[in-house]
């Protein structure tokens, strides 16, 4: 079995902990939210073990990366604590709580960590049948298997979705959903602002210093569809709104990206075309980028260098699997939506990496062994982007990595955060990369 298969099969296998969240909706008012230090995190994580690669840190099975949980561009080394669903969902209590820890990347120490009450509402779901009704939110991400934004950050923030609730006790109107997201200081740890919002809601986004929320009367933006920018610098400030029949997909450091469909969430790359719509947080247009293929952290985004070629591929009657290897052999190219720079990447596979300072992007190749009845993945890389600093070119030079790579024994032996050092142009081991991507 492929390594993203196996990533995929784990991350089913915990997904069901996300309906935790919502199996039993507390009806009316206003929830508090509750944010404590969680001290040194020991009861997480054994101490960092440092060796000549880096370090490593062993942590215990109820703890799962942020980042694999989301596979959302800009999330850094954040990883989430779990609880494996009960057998008597009526157990489940409003006051039960999610454990957010962030490391060191310097040591693999516990830089923060933090305890919050109501548990977080994590986006990879398995439906169960359980006797309590569910939330509209469910309904949504269960529809939508991901939805790629409950959990968003970039270097100086991170947001995320805490458990929703109906205003009215045994409602399914959409309009009484209620849903609290939390926005953290991501080198702290220290609350920055909570918000409620009610509606469904369909994504959310970071850019400056604003949260941005889109809701909807409906399971998509047409027609209800509103986009609520909340200021992170003026934390008692009224949000801004605008309406929009526009997904909200991403966020650029200066723009929100959004796009008239959903991508596709169930693969690394989405390899069918699509077009984005720039806008600001107050709705203007700052114009559109056509035939990406996937978003990426820092505004850089990968598209097809001939995205006519690309969506005549995608527009014809062929086979499904014969038009993705069409597509996959069109050459494509990094692109930053706010500057223009363009970056080849021809026909290289293109990775999220969480470096020691930040977000980045990884070019490489891979090649596949068949080894004891399953395929193994060996990774090369070849160049990569800080997508942190502003820079605008491609490096070949070593670099050190945050992987949280997965048992080799069992998944529920829990997650191992490293660092590690790639080199281009030297194949890596098995499960170096995050996500690698299936041929």
């Amino acid at each position: 079995m492929k390594l993203h298969k196996r990533l995929a099969g784990i991350l089913t296998g915990l997904a069901c902990i996300s309906l935790l969240a919502s199996c039993t909706p507390n009806a009316g008012g206003t929830h508090p939210v509750a944010i404590t230090d969680a001290g040194n995190a020991s009861n997480l994580f054994d101490p960092p073990v440092q060796n000549a690669a880096g370090w490593e840190v062993t942590t215990h099975e109820e703890v799962i990366p942020a980042r694999i949980l989301c596979r959302m561009s800009g999330v850094g080394n954040y990883l989430i604590t779990t609880k494996s669903k009960p057998e008597d969902t009526s157990s489940i209590t409003p006051d039960s709580a999610t454990t957010l820890a962030s490391l060191n990347p310097q040591d693999g120490s516990v830089r923060w960590a933090r305890k919050i009450t109501p548990e977080m509402r994590t986006n990879y779901v398995t439906s169960y049948t359980s006797a309590k009704s569910t939330t509209p939110q469910d309904s949504f991400l269960d529809f939508q298997e991901c939805a790629g934004t409950s959990f968003v950050s970039n270097e100086r923030y991170l947001a995320f979705y805490l458990r929703p609730w109906m205003a009215s006790e045994g409602s399914s109107n959409i309009s009484d959903q209620r849903m609290n997201i939390v926005v953290l200081d991501a080198e702290t740890g220290n609350e920055v602002r909570t918000v409620e919002v009610s509606g469904l809601v369909l994504g959310q986004a970071i850019v400056n210093d604003s949260l941005v929320v889109e809701t909807a009367q409906n399971y998509y933006p047409a027609g209800t569809g509103v986009i609520n920018a909340f200021s992170l610098s003026k934390a008692q400030a009224e949000p801004t709104s605008f309406r929009s029949d526009q997904w909200l997909i991403g966020a650029s450091p200066e723009s929100l990206l959004m796009s008239q469909e959903l991508p596709s969430r169930d693969s690394y790359d989405a390899l069918w075309p699509y077009t984005i719509t720039k806008v600001n947080t107050t709705g203007e247009e700052l114009g559109t980028v056509i035939g990406v293929r996937a978003l990426h952290p820092g505004g850089w985004v990968d598209r097809f260098k001939d995205p006519e070629a690309a969506a005549e591929i995608a527009n014809s009657q062929g086979d499904a699997s014969e038009r993705t290897k069409a597509l996959e052999a069109l050459q494509h190219e990094l692109f930053h939506v706010d500057t223009g720079t363009t970056l080849d990447a021809a026909n290289l596979l293109v990775a999220d990496v969480v470096l020691p300072t930040g977000s980045g992007i990884l070019l490489y190749t891979q090649r596949t062994e068949s080894e004891e009845e399953k395929t193994v993945i060996y990774p090369t890389p070849v160049s990569w982007l800080d997508t942190t600093n502003g820079r605008n070119s491609l490096s070949q030079e070593k670099t050190t990595q945050i992987l949280h790579h997965a048992s080799q024994h069992v998944w529920n032996d829990g997650f191992f955060p490293s660092l590690t050092t790639l080199t281009p142009g030297v194949e890596a081991p098995p499960g170096s990369l995050p996500l690698p991507k299936e041929q």
